[in-house]
């Protein structure tokens, strides 16, 4: 062959004349490609090298075949590659084999993108004869080669590998101090280097797994995995991000490794690696526990080896590891330990005194709502709060146990409608103690996506009950009841991972075609998108025999979390049914489950029935925006195809005035008419009718908003008021604290300018829209009557004071859609991390502290505002 090669392949090989004849033939088989072999025979005592020779004698690709006295495959392959005429190098180790255009296809790859200085297949394990034990494709578990990537999945064989031979010189290749974790040092090197790489996805290797491979050498090979990696956790930087990564590292690498120990039969390594890893798992134990589980599991099924639950959870090591665990975990110490840290914070957040903090515990219990569902246990919260800062003081150990009780009333609150605040407040109680009852909640809680890790949980429980304190002293207060089974408990696929309007990075997404002009420094003014969203596509489904049904609301402030809609065939219609978590239209993991069927039976209802049960309806923002304008165009789609005297709609918003005056007055439906379907959960209609739904979730379509001004066609009195939206401090969910304070403060800046407090509660709804439709500017706190803004005119006017931590673009999309002059006024003061997750549910309900300067700075930017230019971006 007179051309320059394009690949190297490195064979380096000691008494390998068993598995020589497979190895060349695997090779030889490979087409599309011009290389050359280098051979290295690293002091072979038996006939390899001629073995080798004589394979090789009529192969048109040129040998070379180098010499070396027994100093390791380490530097064998780096005198391999050193040797190596081609810009690519791939090696192969001589038990392996390469499967058909694995070379011309990594090749190929490497050749066209300029960007990947390397590059790794997928590879089949063998068993010493060459039968296939598993396919292994690391791409589809989410390995990669980013430093986060590589460390986390320390996915490399060499056999597998083709790289540059450029990014082998500029990291200088093997470590040759090493005889195992060579290619994980490499590949580490590789990635905090800058080098990037890449998966050909597909399997291109097969590495045969015998007595005599490297990967049996057990004890040998988890010290220098361990060795290895924490050298390269050493050059992470010290970014907390970095640093949480090593702590996990350190973890997981020690995890796996007593899984090797426990697999290759050395039991004593395999206790001291798996003790040792509970120590430093930076999760929670019972979280570490599941892991522990879930990964013997996971590592045996990718690596082809039996195993079975039983295997493990009887194993006498597993069952020492168990009591160990318990053995630390039923000490005081970590509730203890718990209990200071939340002291600290929260006398760090109150400030100095702690009894003028707006956050003081004695304070906010005079503020409790008695409209609240949740009162006596924020009550129960605060009085706590209030010992665990000294008044009355109270023991550390009194207060974790007092701690794990609140938490446990919490978990009753939200497990019959999220999963995943139920994993939380679990997890922060068993940190606690291990405490049976919640051990078996959590193991109920993963059992479908996590199996041997829930039985590892429930074997856990069943210990702890045994090693809890006995005699006439201890304290074993009766175990709480179990929680009832939730709705999805009954789900098949996976959890939904995305976290609806909380979510902040697809909020940010969402707005990233929107322009921002600041205001001073407290707030800005707001330009959406040249190019608006078109409506979807509305209409009225008829189903023969169709079934609709709602979650029954199992949360405190009984609001539908869950709807469905079946045809008459018990198809469900996925387009017409929606769940929390909503997503927003930018959500790369958008939930694909849909709501599970009712338990109970329907009622049977005959004629013509409407169902227009929405999410939230119940709230008076969903209510209008979401529930009346797509009950509206229904109305007025099936009034075009005759009469509606016959129709009944069934609805989920309730029986307030507002809704009646909806309902009644504007839509000329009669009370007869109607059905509430927080009587009636789950109908079955002789002809179900089910409108599309009017927009996406909480955005209104033009056309609802259109029908809305039609519809209702407010009146103002008064054109150019300035009005500001009251909600008050008084309310249990989202109250604004300090409105009465930034009015005061800005009626010192401007004492000329009148300023009209609006306090919606008790109003007519046609009232609330000729106030607003009579508004230039509408100082508006999120949360206080944002709906009414579909009545606003066109340029009104807006300061929204929203807070750092909740404030979802629902405002956008109706100043979009309304052409409103939108300004946004964030206000910086937190609520303090324990109340976060011990006094409220979520954002959502924390109080929104208004701060008077920065409040009455944003008014007066805005009074200053000439009428907003056409400058949408």
């Amino acid at each position: 062959m007179g051309t320059r090669p394009e690949v190297s392949v490195v064979i380096p090989f000691r008494n390998a004349s068993a598995w020589l004849p497979q190895t060349l033939a695997s090779l030889q088989s490979q087409s599309g490609v011009e290389a050359e072999l280098i051979a290295v025979d690293d002091g072979s005592s038996d006939a390899s090298a001629a073995l080798v020779q004589r394979l090789w004698s009529h192969h048109p690709w040129p040998l070379r075949l180098l010499r070396l006295d027994g100093v390791g495959v380490s530097r064998a392959r780096n005198q391999g590659w050193h040797a190596s005429q081609a810009p690519l190098v791939a090696f192969l180790d001589a038990d392996d084999l390469m499967l058909p255009g694995r070379l011309a296809d990594q090749r190929a790859l490497l050749m066209a993108e300029q960007q990947w200085s390397h590059c790794l297949c997928g590879w089949v394990r063998l068993d010493a004869a060459g039968r296939p034990l598993v396919e292994v494709r690391p791409w589809l578990e989410g390995a990669g080669f980013s430093p986060a990537e590589a460390f986390r999945h320390k996915a490399v064989l060499p056999s597998a590998w083709m790289l540059r031979r450029q990014a082998l010189e500029a990291v200088g290749g093997f470590d040759p101090a090493l005889a195992h974790a060579e290619d994980v040092d490499l590949l580490l090197r590789l990635a905090l280097a800058g080098q990037r790489g890449t998966w050909l996805r597909r399997i291109g290797c097969g590495y045969r797994v015998h007595a005599g491979s490297a990967s049996r050498h057990v004890q040998s090979q988890a010290h220098s995995l361990l060795w290895v990696v924490d050298r390269q956790l050493r050059r992470l930087p010290t970014t907390p991000a970095a640093q949480a990564l090593a702590r996990e590292q350190r973890y997981t690498t020690r995890a796996w490794a007593g899984w090797k120990a426990w697999t290759g039969g050395d039991r004593p390594l395999a206790q001291e690696l798996w003790s040792t890893s509970l120590g430093m798992s930076p999760l929670s134990p019972a979280r570490t526990w599941l892991h522990l589980a879930e990964n013997a599991g996971r590592s045996s099924r990718r690596e082809g080896v039996t195993f079975t639950p039983e295997l493990l959870l009887h194993d006498p090591v597993w069952r020492r590891l168990e009591s160990k665990l318990l053995l630390r975990w039923l000490r005081p110490e970590p509730g203890e330990r718990l209990v200071r840290r939340l002291r600290a914070d929260l006398l760090k957040e109150l400030g100095e005194p702690a009894d003028g903090s707006p956050w003081w515990p004695p304070r906010l219990r005079t503020q409790l709502s008695g409209e609240d569902p949740l009162r006596d246990l924020r009550a129960q919260v605060l009085s706590w709060s209030a010992r665990l800062i000294g008044e009355p003081e109270s023991s550390d150990s009194e207060l974790a146990q007092d701690l794990a009780g609140l938490l446990r009333q919490w978990l009753a609150v939200v497990w019959p409608e999220d999963r995943r605040a139920s994993q939380r407040i679990l997890e922060e109680s068993l940190a606690i103690a291990p405490q049976p009852q919640a051990l078996r909640a959590l193991a109920r809680l993963e059992r479908h996506d996590h199996p041997l890790g829930a039985r590892a949980l429930e074997q856990l429980a069943a210990a702890a009950e045994l090693a809890a304190p006995a005699g006439p002293n201890a304290q074993k207060p009766p175990p709480p009841a179990m929680p009832a089974a939730a709705f999805w408990e009954r789900e098949q696929g996976p959890p939904d991972r995305c976290l609806g309007p909380h979510c902040s990075a697809c909020a940010e997404r969402l707005l990233q075609d929107w322009r921002q002009e600041p205001l001073g420094p407290t707030s800005q003014r707001w330009y959406p998108p040249s190019q608006r969203q078109a409506d979807p596509a509305f209409g009225v489904h008829r189903l023969s025999g169709g079934r609709c049904w709602i979650r029954s609301p199992a949360n405190p402030w009984q609001l539908t979390h869950g709807l469905g809609v079946a045809n008459g065939s018990g198809e469900r219609m996925a387009a017409l049914c929606r769940r929390y978590p909503q997503p927003w239209p930018t959500c790369p993991e958008p939930p694909q489950s849909l709501e599970p069927w009712p338990v109970d039976p329907p009622l049977q209802l005959r004629g013509r029935v409407l169902a227009v049960a929405d999410l939230s309806a119940e709230n008076h923002y969903h209510w209008l925006v979401d529930a009346v304008p797509r009950l509206g165009r229904a109305l007025e789609q099936l009034a075009d195809r005759g009469s509606l005297h016959d129709l009944t709609v069934w609805h989920n918003g309730g029986s307030g005035p507002v809704v009646r005056e909806c309902l009644v007055d504007l839509l000329g439906l009669r009370p007869e008419q109607l059905i509430d379907a927080h009587l009636h959960r789950h109908i079955q209609a002789e002809e179900l009718l089910v409108p599309d739904f009017a927009g996406r979730f909480a955005v209104p379509a033009a056309a609802s908003v259109a029908w809305w001004q039609r519809t209702l066609q407010p009146v103002a009195s008064q054109d150019g008021r300035v009005l500001w939206w009251w909600r008050g401090p008084g309310g249990w969910r989202r109250p604004v604290w300090g409105e009465a304070e930034a009015l005061a403060r800005f009626q010192e800046l401007m004492p000329e300018q009148e300023v009209e407090v609006v306090d919606p509660a008790g109003m007519s709804l046609r009232r609330q829209a000729e106030r607003i439709r009579s508004a230039a500017l509408v100082v508006m706190p999120h949360g206080a009557g944002l709906a009414n803004l579909l009545f606003a005119r066109k340029g009104c006017r807006v300061l929204e004071l929203c807070s750092r931590r909740y404030s979802p673009p629902y405002i956008n999309g109706l100043a979009e859609h309304l052409q409103l002059d939108l300004i946004r006024c964030e206000q910086e003061m937190l609520t303090p991390k324990l109340y976060q997750n011990l006094l409220y549910e979520g954002p959502a309900l924390e109080p929104l502290r208004l701060d008077p300067g920065r409040v009455a700075e944003a008014l007066h930017h805005s009074l200053a505002l000439p009428d907003k230019p056409n400058l949408q971006s």
